[in-house]
């Protein structure tokens, strides 16, 4: 009978202490948490306890504590990203509305010759323009970001999309000297796409190549591996001027010059555009030249 009482003291003494130890440790764990709470400290929480419920627990707070880290950090990106964006497209809204309101009041005067007037006419007709295009492409930005956006995908001809797209810039690049190599291949190259959104990506590389290059550009279509590839090549001056990893980052400008109707947001949407089509938008610094590459997948 005594050895049985002596066990079962025993027996109360260890789960006394133990029940001691893990009290300990829960409020050694409150206190760490309410530390972390208040700012007071970033660490985990540490839990010198070898108890398996206890360890568990403490690593489902941890591992909370991490991924509130990571959306803390991910809000305050945004709220940087959306500052930016804010003080960018401010920017850009005022260079043009700017010169517009400064012809206008050239206009206004009476002792300005009739040459002028037609020129400062035609200036502010250009700025208007270039307006209307900072819209458009804040616009298309915000419409191809929404994860709603899906585009209509169906069996396109890239080939004839492309010819129509160089057609209606061949003035421009002409006005510019611009002279692209062109190299498209014979086999019909019918891709799975949005129209739309096709057309769109081939106009902003074009306009790209209309406002950066300096006429050295060649442009190919071909097929390659099961997929519809093009690719523009751009002879650059400096390579480290552009930087490749950014090129797709919206209001990214290898020109820290920010030149009217020049937002950077053309090759962003360029890579949201191609991502909802399935394909995939990339850029290159090969040999002093800018290499942008756009694939689809083929339809058969």
């Amino acid at each position: 009978m005594l050895i049985v009482i002596i066990a079962l003291i025993s027996i109360i003494i260890v789960l006394l202490t133990r029940l001691f130890f893990i009290n300990k440790a829960v409020e050694s764990m409150t206190q760490q948490l309410d530390n972390y709470n208040s700012f007071k400290t970033r660490k985990k929480i540490d839990v010198t306890l070898v108890n398996k419920r206890i360890e568990n627990l403490a690593e489902g707070i941890n591992k909370h504590m991490e991924i509130s880290k990571e959306l803390q950090l991910k809000q305050n990106n945004s709220e940087e990203e959306l500052k930016s964006m804010i003080s960018s497209i401010s920017h850009d809204l005022r260079t043009p509305l700017t010169s517009i309101q400064g012809y206008l009041q050239m206009l206004r005067k009476d002792n300005i010759s009739e040459e002028k007037r037609k020129r400062y006419i035609e200036i502010a007709d250009k700025r208007s323009k270039d307006l209307q295009e900072l819209l458009n492409q804040f616009f298309m930005l915000s419409v191809v970001e929404d994860p709603k956006y899906k585009g209509k995908l169906e069996t396109i001809d890239l080939k004839e999309v492309l010819v129509e797209t160089l057609t209606s810039f061949y003035e421009e690049f002409t006005d510019k000297g611009i002279e692209p190599d062109i190299e498209i291949c014979s086999e019909a190259i019918n891709i799975v796409g949005d129209y739309i959104g096709s057309k769109r990506v081939l106009e902003n590389l074009m306009i790209n190549i209309a406002r950066h290059s300096k006429g050295n550009v060649k442009i190919t279509l071909v097929k390659y591996k099961e997929k519809a590839e093009l690719r523009i090549i751009d002879k650059i001056q400096d390579k480290d001027e552009i930087d490749a990893d950014n090129l797709f980052n919206k209001f990214y400008k290898a020109d820290k010059a920010r030149k009217v109707n020049s937002t950077g947001l053309g090759l962003s949407i360029v890579k949201e555009l191609m991502g909802k089509m399935n394909g995939n938008v990339e850029a290159d610094i090969v040999h002093n030249s800018l290499c942008i590459t756009c694939r689809w997948e083929l339809s058969y």
